[in-house]
């Protein structure tokens, strides 16, 4: 049997009894998720990169953020999207494309449930008072 313990540092360590002891911060896979959350993440790569099984890096990563790691890939991607949408006129396809969603119907679906807008109604509030809806897209961390 396992249990974590966060430490001082912000990590959390995965002891097992008998066993050599993982550490785990969900900053190291984050960053890269966040720079590029247009790239193919799979959950055993996330998890091989820091040693551990999927089934252990998915509890260390739900337990320190409160969402799974694809709930976090989904909510940046929307982020990205929100900000693209703000900043510049591109078509909402391209946008929802560059931000890593594989179809413009799957984007537009998770975005008005985030946003409770649709990509199109954000884009034209971004130059009134974006704040309110961007408020529902906010980075967990």
């Amino acid at each position: 049997m396992s249990r974590c313990i966060r430490r001082d540092d912000g990590h959390l360590q995965l002891a097992a009894s008998c066993r050599v002891s993982h550490s785990f911060h969900p900053d190291d896979r984050i960053s890269r998720t966040d720079a590029q959350p247009d790239q193919a993440l799979t959950l055993q790569r996330l998890a091989a990169d820091c040693g551990l099984s999927a089934y252990h890096y998915l509890r260390l990563f739900a337990q320190a953020l409160g969402v799974t790691p694809h709930q976090y890939l989904v909510r940046s991607r929307l982020r990205t999207a929100a900000r693209l949408l703000a900043e510049c006129e591109r078509p909402i396809t391209e946008i929802a494309l560059d931000a890593g969603f594989a179809d413009l119907s799957n984007f537009v679906r998770s975005f008005r449930r985030a946003a409770g807008v649709s990509p199109r109604g954000f884009r034209r509030a971004a130059r009134g008072d974006r704040k309110i809806v961007q408020e529902r897209l906010r980075p967990l961390a």
